[in-house]
C-alpha cells in the first residue's frame, strides 16, 4: 500500500471520528437541555410560580450549561 493510500485512509477515519464525536456531543447537549426544560416545566406546573421566573431560570440554566461545557 502506498503512502498516499495510507494517508487517505487515515484522513477518512479522522473525518468519521470527528463527525461521530460531533453527533454524540449534539445528542448529549440535546438531552441535557431537554431534561432541564422538563424539570422546570414540572416544577412550575406543580408550584404555580410566575411565568417570568420560569423563563429567567430557563435562560440562566441554558446559559450556565453553555458556559460550563464550552470548549
Amino acid at each position: 500500500m502506498s503512502n498516499d493510500t495510507r494517508r487517505s485512509a487515515r484522513s477518512v477515519r479522522g473525518l468519521v471520528r470527528t463527525v461521530v464525536s460531533g453527533i454524540l456531543r449534539l445528542l448529549a447537549d440535546l438531552l441535557a437541555i431537554s431534561l432541564w426544560v422538563l424539570f422546570l416545566t414540572l416544577l412550575f406546573l406543580e408550584t404555580a410560580w410566575p411565568r417570568w421566573a420560569f423563563y429567567v431560570l430557563l435562560v440562566v440554566g441554558v446559559g450556565g450549561y453553555v458556559t460550563v461545557t464550552a470548549a
